[in-house]
């Protein structure tokens, strides 16, 4: 009985110790995008400022979004997983044009450098991505031979 309790309280003290470490992540690459897009640096307070807003907005957006795509999807009788790929692949505009706005009004740049800074940081972020699975593959291949 006291095995689970204590995987479990280990496992939330574990995501509870990850979200700082997520944050200053986050907030790296979004300052470094900045920089790369010949932005001025912003300071960490203001890049977590922004990331948040930016954040908050979207996820309201996409939240209104979902239950549009839902009901449309639910009145043209298809199935509910169509609805999650619209809703995931109409996000990303969103994201866009949110982050880009943002940015725009916090940081008194313009809208297109906004969406420089935005693609810069999606690249980021996929090559965060590859770079993991490419590392989790070739682990899980020389497992697979040794």
């Amino acid at each position: 009985m006291a095995q689970p309790l204590l995987i479990l309280l280990g496992c939330c003290t574990c995501v509870v110790l990850l979200i700082p470490v997520l944050m200053f992540l986050l907030t790296f690459i979004y300052r470094w995008s900045c920089v790369l897009c010949g932005l001025p640096k912003p300071g960490v307070t203001i890049a977590a400022g922004i990331m948040f807003v930016s954040w908050v907005a979207f996820v309201l957006a996409v939240s209104l979004l979902r239950a549009a795509v839902h009901a449309a999807c639910d009145a043209a009788r298809l199935p509910p997983w169509e609805a999650s790929i619209i809703t995931f692949l109409l996000a990303l505009p969103i994201d866009l044009l949110i982050s880009a706005g943002v940015e725009a009004g916090l940081m008194g740049v313009r809208f297109g450098k906004g969406v420089e800074v935005w693609y810069t940081q999606r690249l980021i972020h996929l090559a965060i991505v590859v770079a993991i699975v490419l590392a989790a593959s070739v682990v899980y291949l020389i497992q697979q031979f040794v």
